[in-house]
């Protein structure tokens, strides 16, 4: 315990150099959308690791974006707690609502603004400087750490199974904490034991050759009017998906797990109110909604773009039309499957015509509630924040923790130091500063009860 102690007036006294090497990161862009960046963020990440102390390395594929890798050994123990974190960050836009710069890194009210703040350079930082704090101060850390730092997380990380499987002896360990996480409006820290699968995919009709004045319309076909009707083959007005054998592979929750949902807090006002919403989709309300935001698989637009959509009117047939679409899966589906039955469901439905582009997918995958690391996380959680932690058992979000749990079995849980306004994926993406500082306590002390257990 006096080790504690030590770390945490360590990480107390340096909160303000904390800080500042968060800042300089988030200053750092690095969009994987758009390739900006992205390996000077690497190097960067590589170098405050080995500021941290860590051994290291950056692993460069042909192809994809770094992983950057980092380890430290323990003179304690043998067991191994792998971090997986993102250094890459979704594209700023709309740049013309924020009120700092997404990459100034600004403080304003106790909170440091810019894109990756929260998700996930402030998680990132905040892990490395537990570290530090007992490198500084112990001169050894509790249990072996491993940093797996992904540059391609915000596109579905294409590249990081090759990574991983031509660099297996990096990737052992005994236990996982995943990238996000933080406290709910109550203070309470939320732990996420898994996510849900993802398919994206894009549609595209095509017509003549160029665009056609619409007094040619009863001649012309409509690309935009054939994609409306092809996205009214794949969902209806109640929600249903309608492919043919969609829900086929769908595991309904366990009693355990539908037990921890029920202890979820939801507030359901608060969420309507901050998104203006009158209701949810189809009236739903209370466990009904909360259940379905993490049960149910989803199909949705992302965006869709046909012909002239600017001021006043332009008068034509488009030759184009386009639409992004993603499909959220749970478990037992899979993209591969779903990608199949979707381009089966578009040909025996009339639509041989459209092409049909596949992007980033992830499988599900999700740690037993009642397997030891959680609640080792969770008793760690409570002691950090003074309340009891509110588990989820799985995640509405997505990302590749199955190449972690489902390939190698590690017990995999989420945490981090974000909070209910990080604004995260959106403009003004913020991180509270004493959030952060706590989250990093917070850390710290999991090194420790995870060594002990």
């Amino acid at each position: 315990m006096e080790n504690l102690e030590n770390v945490y007036a360590y990480i107390d006294a340096n909160s303000r150099d904390f800080v500042e090497t968060l800042i300089q990161l988030v200053r750092q862009p690095s969009i994987s959308a758009k390739g900006e960046g992205i390996q000077e963020c690497a190097e960067l990440v590589e170098k405050l690791m080995k500021e941290t102390g860590l051994t290291t390395r950056i692993i460069q594929l042909e192809e994809g974006n770094p992983v950057v890798y980092g380890e430290i050994r323990s003179g304690e123990t043998d067991k191994t707690l792998l971090f997986y974190d993102h250094y890459d960050v979704q594209p700023p836009d709309p740049i013309e609502q924020w009120i700092s710069g997404p990459f100034s890194g600004e403080i304003r009210e106790g909170k440091i603004y810019g894109r990756g703040a929260s998700d996930n350079k402030g998680n990132l930082v905040s892990r490395l400087k537990a570290v530090e704090s007992y490198l500084k101060t112990v001169g050894d850390v509790p249990v072996n750490v491993k940093f797996v730092v992904d540059g391609e997380e915000e596109i579905g990380s294409p590249h990081l199974k090759q990574v991983i499987n031509e660099n297996k002896e990096l990737f052992s360990a005994d236990a996982v904490i995943w990238e996000f996480g933080g406290t709910d409006r109550e203070g309470r820290p939320c732990l996420y034991l898994g996510l849900k699968g993802i398919l994206s995919v894009e549609l595209r009709v095509e017509g003549a050759v160029k665009d056609v004045h619409s007094a040619n319309a009863p001649l012309v076909p409509n690309p935009a009017w054939r994609l409306v009707w092809m996205l009214n083959a794949i969902k209806n007005e109640k929600e249903e998906i309608l492919i043919e054998g969609f829900y086929d592979n769908v595991k309904a929750p366990s009693k355990e797990e539908l037990h921890y949902i029920e202890e979820i807090p939801f507030d359901e006002e608060e969420w309507r109110r901050e998104l203006g919403l009158k209701e949810f989709l189809l009236k739903r309300s209370g466990k009904e909604a909360l259940k379905a935001l993490l049960c149910n698989p989803s199909c949705t637009i992302n965006g869709i773009v046909s012909g002239y959509t600017g001021a006043g009117s332009k008068t034509i047939v488009p030759r184009t039309a386009m639409a992004k679409l993603d499909f959220r899966l749970v478990p037992n589906q899979t993209p591969t499957e779903i990608f199949g039955k979707l381009v089966n469901h578009l040909r025996n439905s009339g639509f041989k015509d459209v092409k049909i582009t596949k992007y980033g997918s992830t499988d599900p995958a999700k740690t037993p509630v009642n397997d030891k690391f959680v609640q080792t996380v969770a008793k760690t959680a409570e002691k950090a924040y003074g309340k009891k932690a509110v588990i989820y058992p799985i995640s509405p979000g997505s990302g590749p923790m199955h190449l972690f749990k489902n390939a190698y079995g590690y017990p995999i849980v989420s945490v981090g130091c974000s909070h209910p306004e990080a604004n995260v994926h959106a403009p003004n993406e913020n991180l509270e500063i004493e959030s952060f500082i706590k989250g990093t306590k917070f850390i710290a002390l999991l090194l420790q009860d995870f060594s002990r257990t």
